[in-house]
């Protein structure tokens, strides 16, 4: 395995199975490990904490700069949390809590039909419901890394998606999401498929952002989810309830007691941004962390991990 970086620039554990990403799965020998999809085929990525140091290992080898480019190690991390200190004190008890929680940059496809499968469920179905239709719909080989062969079964493609039978897939557990990514995928197809989906990274964050919402099955929060964990739109907001209760208790009581309209929504969001800027969505999934986990041990979230 080779050095990745220090472990107060990639906290592996609470980036890879902390919701934004839900196929990484943790192996008898200590490692965690994820087939991922990249442009040049799929590519089994390893992690392991040895000490002070995240090491990678990757199959085919020879694809770090894809390991980097996954978990955005462009981004100086100790440095950009130091700005979100600069910018708000009240950030640095989650900072200091989660070093190296770092926002993934994952393959657009994966992303928006993993989060519409993630709507009102919790994380140990998404895993299971993901995992079944990735099992039935994504293609089977199998991948020697060096460490035994890895059964491979990847996302499943837009067509796949598109084409499959609805009571199969409700059968995953589904309930209605199984009818809204079949339609999701659809208009997809219809937009141009994968090659205009992975296209939103190169627009701006608003018109991403609306292009998303008008496909079924995918909300607001949903859209952002999207934008931030896999096209690049480091001031998207998902404005789940843990947000929503630190920008209220933060920066903007009077949004207490509030329905959620899409102005309060907005609101939420752009709290955090005009506080931290341009990469505000960074410092999100801090203040998420800490209001999350001030209430619910890590421990008791990991038995849902499987």
């Amino acid at each position: 395995m080779e050095f990745l970086c220090k472990v107060d620039e990639l906290d592996v554990d609470h980036t890879v199975f902390g919701g934004q990403a839900f196929r990484w799965r943790r192996e008898d020998d200590g490692t965690r490990a994820c087939v991922l999809w990249s442009p040049d085929g799929p590519v089994v990525v390893r992690l392991a904490v040895a000490g002070s140091d995240v090491l990678a290992s990757t199959q085919p080898a020879g694809r770090m700069d894809f390991v980097r480019d996954y978990f955005r190690m462009d981004v100086d991390l100790p440095a950009l949390t130091a700005q979100f200190i600069d910018a708000d004190p009240s950030i640095g008890p989650a900072a200091k809590a989660y070093p190296g929680l770092r926002i993934l940059r994952q393959d657009p496809v994966e992303c928006l039909f993993s989060f519409i499968c993630s709507t009102a469920s919790p994380l140990h179905r998404i895993r299971k419901n993901i995992t079944r239709m990735c099992e039935t719909y994504g293609e089977t080989t199998s991948i020697d890394d060096g460490w035994g062969a890895i059964p491979f079964r990847s996302f499943p493609t837009v067509q796949a998606i598109a084409d499959s039978d609805q009571e199969t897939m409700f059968g995953f557990g589904l309930g209605y999401r199984a009818k809204f990514l079949r339609q999701s995928a659809r208009q997809v197809l219809d937009l141009g498929g994968e090659t205009w989906l992975r296209g939103l990274r190169d627009k701006p964050y608003a018109e991403a952002r609306t292009s998303l919402i008008a496909l079924t099955g995918v909300g607001a929060k949903v859209a952002d989810c999207v934008c931030l964990f896999s096209l690049d739109k480091d001031d998207a907001i998902p404005g789940d309830t843990h947000v929503r209760q630190v920008v209220e208790r933060l920066y903007a009581p009077e949004l207490a007691g509030k329905s959620l309209t899409p102005t309060v929504y907005a609101a939420i969001g752009d709290a955090l941004r005009q506080r931290f800027g341009p990469m505000a969505g960074w410092a999100q999934q801090y203040l998420f962390y800490d209001n999350m986990f001030e209430k619910r041990a890590w421990s008791s979230y990991e038995k849902q991990l499987g």
